[in-house]
């Protein structure tokens, strides 16, 4: 009898511990899943199915029980190599042909490519176990809700005005201030045009009068030009994605060398609110000497928003919608692709306190290395000061991964604004972009291009 009682009992503990180990294995199996199917930083992705994941739910294949050997540890039975099930849902939401999606358990290396900013924000709150806060609740989408670009449009022909405006509306707004006055004045654009210093008291009087509402930050944008360069198509689109989608008060135009060629010469006729302020780059920061005119153009970005407030942009960032909303926040920045924090897009209040802090830690400047002191150092600051400043998780803000750029249409229905990369990218390929080559340009900048210049993203005919 004791016999029986003891050999029942050994039943029951062996049971027990055969379905807590089947659990460990699953719940392995997931994390092993979400692992392996994670993109890694600043790989390209060539998978070309978006995935909503809903749920996640290892299964064993084959079916039925899986054999232990009573012999092996923990540790061993872990091991075990098995094919799990992920379950998902699939949505589709761009140009790629349908059919069934292919299962990504059967591939060891399953090559992931980004479809939309509001998926990859859900995919990240999902992996990285953060609380969802409804980052997209009462958002509107746009660019449509046909993202397949099966069709094509008429778009403004060449021989039209693009941007039809009276001579009154392109006539030039230009500051000016006496002892107990500060006006915009209007005039016809010419060469002879007022040129600022950095920092200028009437500017500062100008943007309080006329800039300045209940907002934090002021709306009025800053961009810096350095080096003698040709003033590109990509330039003036980028210019005119923020006069046309932000309507910021003024642009302001950082230059030690002012910009020429086609597109510099038409800029003024379309953008009429440029102020033009002359600086002088720094050779030295923290007494070292300076090697990127990159990290001339990153302390100074940082001191003019200590200076004025504003929202900084890269002259490659392209503005899809206003950015107003984060005008309330004493400082905002977005997260870029590889996690690091996106320098080309900062907004900010005047006298920031993380831009104080920021700009402290050039005492540390690296010289020798590219994003020492602007990505990197932005990255491990949002870590250590999150009360000062507002991180926008995950790429909606800034930019997706360069390489959905150029080879497949990216859904930035959901996205703030996109880099493009234009200093580091296909540089022969972005200079014979135009009005022209943008027209029939299948990718994700040709569909931004047209959206912002013809108010589509379609495909012209």
């Amino acid at each position: 009898m004791l016999f029986l009682l003891f050999g029942f009992t050994c039943v029951l503990i062996f049971t027990y511990m055969d379905k807590k180990l089947q659990k460990d294995i699953d719940r392995n199996a997931v994390l092993h899943i979400i692992k392996t199917y994670t993109p890694k930083r600043q790989q390209p992705f060539d998978y070309q199915t978006t995935v909503r994941v809903k749920a996640v739910k290892a299964t064993n294949q084959p079916s039925g029980k899986l054999k232990q050997n009573e012999n092996h540890n923990l540790k061993k039975q872990q091991s075990i190599k098995y094919q799990p099930t992920l379950k998902v849902n699939a949505v589709n939401v761009t140009n790629q042909p349908s059919g069934k999606l292919k299962h990504l358990a059967k591939s060891k290396h399953v090559e992931y490519k980004e479809e939309s900013c509001d998926i990859e924000t859900e995919r990240y709150y999902f992996q990285h176990r953060k609380k969802k806060t409804n980052l997209f609740i009462n958002f509107t989408p746009i660019g449509g809700s046909d993202w397949r670009f099966l069709s094509t449009i008429h778009c403004v022909d060449l021989n039209e005005t693009i941007f039809t405006k009276s001579k009154e509306e392109r006539k030039h707004l230009t500051p000016k201030c006496s002892y107990n006055a500060v006006y915009l004045e209007s005039k016809n654009h010419s060469k002879d045009i007022p040129i600022f210093q950095f920092p200028d008291k009437c500017l500062k009087r100008v943007i309080s009068k006329f800039c300045t509402d209940k907002s934090t930050v002021p709306n009025i944008v800053h961009y810096i030009w350095l080096g003698k360069r040709e003033f590109e198509f990509i330039y003036f689109v980028s210019f005119y994605s923020t006069h046309k989608n932000q309507k910021p008060c003024l642009i302001f135009l950082y230059f030690d060398i002012l910009p020429f060629g086609k597109w510099w010469d038409i800029l003024p006729k379309f953008v009429n609110n440029i102020v033009y302020i002359k600086i002088t780059p720094p050779t030295e920061i923290s007494g070292k000497k300076v090697k990127w005119v990159e990290h001339k153009s990153d302390i100074m970005r940082l001191k003019i928003l200590k200076e004025y407030g504003g929202i900084y942009l890269d002259t490659d960032q392209y503005v899809l919608r206003s950015l107003n909303e984060f005008r309330n926040k004493d400082c905002t920045m977005g997260m870029g692709h590889d996690g690091a924090m996106a320098s080309a897009l900062i907004i900010a209040a005047k006298n920031s306190t993380f831009i104080n802090i920021w700009i402290d830690s050039y005492k540390s400047y690296n010289p020798n290395i590219w994003g020492a002191n602007s990505v990197t150092m932005a990255r491990i600051l949002c870590r250590k000061y999150p009360q000062h400043v507002f991180v926008h998780e995950h790429h909606c803000l800034f930019f997706p991964h360069g390489s959905v750029l150029y080879d497949q249409n990216y859904k930035w229905s959901h996205s703030y604004g996109l880099h493009l990369y234009s200093k580091v990218t296909r540089k022969k390929e972005v200079q014979k972009w135009n009005l022209v080559t943008i027209r029939k340009l299948n990718n994700t900048i040709g569909a931004v291009f047209r959206y912002v210049l013809f108010g589509s993203k379609e495909l012209c005919d």
